[in-house]
């Protein structure tokens, strides 16, 4: 190839990509930049579909309001085990209070104020239960293992409905339980939002072989 048409193309291709490369701000919303394709489809992906696609991966996003407090209490949270319908072990995995600080910029100060609700991320796996426990002070870790009696059995989490706190009651916030045997078939039923002393939640904890109850307690500070 001669060097005059080697240079006459050079030319027509730089002419060409000037004219094609022009700069602007690109004034287009976020959600068109990360995803110009829309590969996601994130437009029509609503906050449900995200909670129900974690559910599959076997996440759950649990939220417990538990009402205001008027003073410093203490605050702790408790799993309790039941095998063969009787109460195996109970752990502690937290025991502090209901207090938590807080900061303002503006005023350079920190501030005390009650929680008010106990957020719990919960992870099934195949013979595990994780549990990430938060609060505006506290984030905690905990696993409990088991062992499946049999191929056919299964887990189900089941979150209480009425979690605002009593004086030295404990308050249950969630079940996490094993399916049971019923004509040869292994079955799982029962109230889908548990209440303590209904019927159909009675119906669980009676006939389930094996779960784990998740539950907090507050009790008067010692002086």
């Amino acid at each position: 190839m001669k060097k005059s048409t080697l240079l006459f193309i050079l030319i027509i291709l730089t002419a060409i990509n000037g004219i094609s490369q022009v700069y602007e701000n690109d004034k287009r919303c976020q959600l068109e930049k990360e995803d110009d394709y829309s590969v996601y489809n994130s437009e029509n992906t609503s906050n449900l579909d995200l909670i129900q696609a974690l559910e599959v991966a076997g996440i759950r996003i649990n939220k417990f309001r538990l009402g205001k407090f008027d003073k410093k209490y203490n605050l702790a949270i408790t799993i309790d085990e039941y095998a063969d319908f009787k109460l195996l072990a109970t752990d502690t995995i937290f025991a502090g209070d209901n207090e938590y600080t807080y900061y303002k910029e503006d005023n350079e100060k920190y501030f005390v104020d009650y929680i008010d609700e106990i957020k719990i991320f919960t992870r099934e796996d195949d013979n595990k239960f994780s549990l990430n426990i938060k609060t505006y002070s506290v984030d905690l870790k905990n696993i409990q293992s088991f062992k499946l009696t049999n191929e056919e059995q299964y887990f189900n989490l089941r979150n209480y409905s009425k979690t605002k706190w009593k004086l030295d009651k404990k308050i249950p916030l969630l079940i996490y339980a094993s399916s049971w045997e019923r004509n040869g078939f292994q079955t799982f039923c029962g109230a889908v939002v548990l209440e303590e002393n209904e019927k159909y939640t009675e119906r669980i904890l009676s006939s389930s072989p094996h779960y784990f109850l998740v539950s907090y307690r507050i009790t008067e500070m010692n002086i």
